[in-house]
């Protein structure tokens, strides 16, 4: 399922990342960048796995990709869970996790999901941007890595170049998609 989103309006709120490096989200990790961002925590068993074989296929596939998984229990979710999961994983350079203070996660996550952070109520779910030109994709996390691939084209060319004139999910000419 492929959502079109609007430009979202990403809080700079004070995130740590799997290091302990204090980082700014959007100035540090999203501003100026094509990116996949990722809800997530540490002790999750369900849809978290997958999609953290889906970010790693991808991360294989394309090693200049930015990817951001963002805890969605920052009470406990520090960054040595998250650095233990990274190596769980084999996280590589590029493919940053962190968390924050419960109020700095919650408002990530309602600004990019709509809801609260909440551990237990999250699905496998990806969000691929571009902030250059404010173009977000809300898409399951469990396809191929070529379905993310392509999409990933589509989103760094923007809107006006990734979709023929007329199609279903191309706004008015020189519109932004819109997520509540």
């Amino acid at each position: 399922m492929i959502l079109l989103l609007a430009a979202l309006l990403i809080p700079d709120v004070p995130v740590i990342d799997q290091t302990g490096q204090a980082l700014h989200f959007h100035r540090d990790l999203i501003a100026g960048r094509v990116v996949v961002v990722a809800f997530f925590f540490t002790s999750c068993e369900d849809a978290c796995p997958m999609v953290a074989h889906t970010l790693v296929a991808l991360q294989q596939a394309r090693r200049d990709l930015a990817i951001v998984s963002v805890s969605l229990d920052p009470e406990h979710d520090t960054p040595e869970r998250l650095a233990a999961w990274a190596r769980r994983y084999g996280v590589k350079k590029g493919w940053t996790l962190v968390t924050g203070s419960p109020a700095s996660m919650r408002q990530l996550a309602r600004a990019m999901t709509g809801d609260d952070a909440k551990p237990n109520l999250h699905g496998a779910v990806l969000y691929i941007g571009n902030d250059r030109t404010g173009e977000w994709v809300r898409d399951t996390g469990t396809a191929a890595p070529a379905h993310y691939l392509e999409l990933l084209r589509k989103v760094k060319v923007g809107p006006a170049l990734s979709r023929p004139p007329g199609s279903l999910d191309a706004g008015p000419a020189g519109s932004r998609p819109y997520i509540p």
